[in-house]
């Protein structure tokens, strides 16, 4: 009941588990909110915590009370484990109540210990409480305790002194097996030898864990030099393309041209088409029936067969090329966007599953035109991979490669070929809400103004999109409103209706993990102008390089403009799937200092610990982010999808060492971005590396088994 992981009052040394979030509530507040600061008192206790790291648990907590009128507090908490134990069943934390802030109520420094033996568990610990929270109940100043017996799964029974009252009580559960799979959901009923400001005694409380991802073992990748993947060659040098419709060319010797007849065509053609193909054999052109096709030229069956398979399966714009025993399969992934990892592995799976035993294949995943993902491997070791008898196989992977259906080809001729055959209309249209919101201030718990926006995504030629943003208002608290006290005091901060993005962008591929966006039009409902981008995912993609720089024209106020310019790195932790993001530079309102965000990557969702500074005013805070759409996204009708978005982003923040309470700050750290950007449009949320792909390799198998045989 006071916001961290226990007992009632009392925190033990266990965490929330790693990859699981805690919502929690109880009737229980004190502090401030009472009428007597010295009592407990009857009101609304909120919790969200999370297991944002192994050995690390973080919490967000809102109070409000009912003795005293006004507001609510927004405080963070944190406990850390430790990750070794002195001996079997002992277990050591430390924790931090109200974290930073500047109006602290509940600032409280502690350790504590935790014995387990059977069906007892017994904690000791020690705290300090400190600065206006000196003023209150004194919860957890100095020595604090209690013993919790639990004789099953869904009952205990607790006994514990929090160093302001004696407590006791039981902890009631839904047996697991009434609950899905890792869910668990419990009450506590409590009576304290306190009374409380309104003379009771007796409080209760509810708890509710669910995982945040399906459990799975996760395999990672163990401890040796890293190389280069070993690359197949072989002696055989006739090459073959085979295109999107069912005209095939066939070329022996190194005048082969991978733009040729078929070799990027439109999806749309019926593999059941009975037009006759094209065999192109040193400029003698012969008509083949299907069945000369599949007698005289086993492989243009093959290379039918798989085109057809991942047509099927929901993928675009599918060319396949050979080049001896290397089958080369470019594509585009609309249906797996909540993590793109996932596509790849049903795309892996459909390829290798018709491949013979000696033949490899190399999955050229493409993302409006452009190639941003090379996955080759051995047929053979990826069908057992899928198949959960090995760890993943080594495998050729690279991040922004070369185009493989590109070489010994004219350059000019190949980019006129693709914008032609590129252009289409085939919009995706993304619905996804936005907010503007408050938490924990003296106007209310949760204030907040919710808009439906909708990004609509026009591709032109390879690389190059417009991307048109509405927003549509649906609801405001009162106080995003012009009847909301004072006026409104957040107004200004309502989401308004109208268009807020106008853009064309061009994205350029340059080889070596690089690349870069050019923007041109309206951006933010507010500024006019251009913007450029450039991404460098060099080796496995652990390091992300990235420059973003903004000439921006406010289009009410011409005199004002916007700046903006951004360096930041990013690193990823393969054996955690954790990553460290630094941003600096000066940013959109002009305002210069730096973002870090430590991000947690559990399944589709992201845990965020967030630290910035901007113009010497010190933040921190907590977020996370999920999608908001299905793990596959439905197929196109009449050329058009839509979706849900793979990024939903919620945060909140509290400004650090102010003396003057703890002051309101909306746009500190503001990025110039747009949803249709390198990060997001192309490279699956900064989620598209070797690296990562090996962290999540369980992603490609579970994907597999899970739409592989749809």
């Amino acid at each position: 009941m006071q916001g961290v992981s226990g007992l009632f009052n009392v925190p033990d040394a266990s965490v929330i588990e790693f990859g699981k979030a805690s919502l929690a509530f109880d009737r229980q507040v004190d502090g401030r909110f009472s009428g007597n600061p010295l009592l407990n008192d009857s009101g609304n206790d909120i919790v969200f915590g999370a297991g944002a790291f192994p050995h690390v648990e973080v919490a967000g907590r809102n109070v409000t009370g009912e003795s005293t009128a006004g507001g609510s507090d927004l405080s963070f908490n944190m406990k850390l484990q430790s990750p070794w134990q002195l001996f079997d069943g002992l277990d050591l934390a430390i924790g931090q109540m109200d974290v930073g802030g500047s109006v602290n109520e509940y600032d409280t420094t502690y350790a504590v210990a935790t014995w387990q033996f059977g069906d007892v568990r017994a904690t000791l610990g020690g705290g300090k409480v400190t600065g206006k929270a000196t003023n209150y109940t004194l919860r957890l100043d100095g020595a604090f305790g209690g013993i919790e017996y639990a004789p099953t799964d869904w009952f205990s029974v607790m006994l514990e002194d929090d160093g302001h009252s004696r407590n006791a009580g039981v902890r009631l559960g839904l047996p697991q097996a009434w609950l899905p799979q890792g869910w668990q959901l419990s009450t506590l009923l409590m009576g304290s030898s306190e009374e409380g400001a309104d003379g009771r005694k007796d409080w209760y409380g509810f708890n509710l864990q669910i995982p945040l991802a399906q459990k799975t073992e996760r395999t990672l990748p163990k401890s040796r030099p890293r190389k280069p993947a070993e690359k197949v060659r072989h002696p055989v040098v006739i090459e073959e393309v085979y295109g999107t419709e069912q005209g095939v060319r066939i070329t022996s010797g190194p005048d082969f041209e991978a733009a040729g007849p078929g070799a990027s065509s439109d999806d749309s053609t019926s593999s059941s088409s009975k037009k006759p193909d094209r065999l192109n054999t040193g400029g003698t052109s012969v008509q083949y029936s299907d069945a000369q096709i599949a007698r005289d030229n086993p492989m243009a069956a093959k290379a039918r067969r798989l085109r057809s398979i991942m047509v099927k399966a929901g993928f675009e714009r599918v060319r396949i090329a050979r080049t001896g025993p290397r089958w080369i399969i470019a594509f585009e992934n609309p249906r797996y966007n909540a993590n793109v990892v996932d596509g790849l592995g049903v795309a892996a799976g459909l390829i290798s599953h018709q491949l013979a035993e000696n033949e490899f294949f190399y999955l050229q995943l493409e993302k409006y035109g452009l190639p941003v993902f090379g996955l080759g491997g051995h047929a053979p070791s990826w069908q057992r991979f899928l198949a959960g008898e090995t760890a993943m196989p080594p495998s050729e992977m690279t991040v922004a490669p070369r185009n493989e259906l590109q070489r010994n080809t004219n350059m000019i001729r190949h980019a006129a070929k693709s914008t032609l055959d590129y252009l289409a209309f085939r919009p995706t249209i993304t619905v996804r809400p936005a907010i503007s919101s408050t938490i924990g201030t003296e106007f209310g718990v949760f204030d907040y103004s919710l808009a439906t926006r909708v990004d609509v995504v026009q591709p032109l030629w390879p690389g190059a999109a417009i991307n048109i943003t509405r927003d549509w208002s649906t609801y405001e608290t009162d106080d995003f409103t012009e009847d909301g006290r004072f006026g409104g005091v957040f107004l200004s901060q309502a989401i308004e209706d109208g268009v807020k993005n106008k853009v064309f962008s061009q994205a350029i591929r340059h080889g070596g993990g690089f690349t870069s966006m050019v923007s041109y039009g309206e951006f933010l409902g507010q500024y006019e102008g251009v913007q450029y981008e450039g991404r460098w995912e060099p080796g496995d993609g652990r390091h992300r390089f990235q420059l973003v720089v903004a000439d921006l024209e406010d289009m009410d106020f011409p005199e004002d403009v916007a700046e903006p310019l951004l360096a930041s790195w990013r690193y990823f932790a393969q054996s955690t799937n954790t990553e460290l993001n630094i941003t600096t530079g000066r940013f959109l309102e002009g305002d210069e200092g730096f973002k870090a965000d430590i991000t947690q990557h559990v399944g589709n969702v992201q845990l965020h610990l967030i630290v910035k500074e901007s113009e010497n005013d010190q933040f921190a805070g907590i977020g996370f982010t999920v999608p908001l759409t299905p793990q596959r996204d439905m197929k196109r009708i009449a050329g058009i999808q839509v979706v849900g978005t793979p990024y939903f982003r919620y945060e909140v923040s509290t400004i650090l060492g102010q003396n003057n309470g703890n002051p309101l700050v909306f746009g500190p750290n503001r990025r110039p971005e747009q949803y249709y950007n390198l990060e997001n449009a192309f490279y699956n949320g900064d989620r598209l590396s070797a690296a990562y792909v090996k962290a999540n390799q369980e992603r490609m198998r579970s994907a597999w088994k899970k739409y592989g045989k749809q």
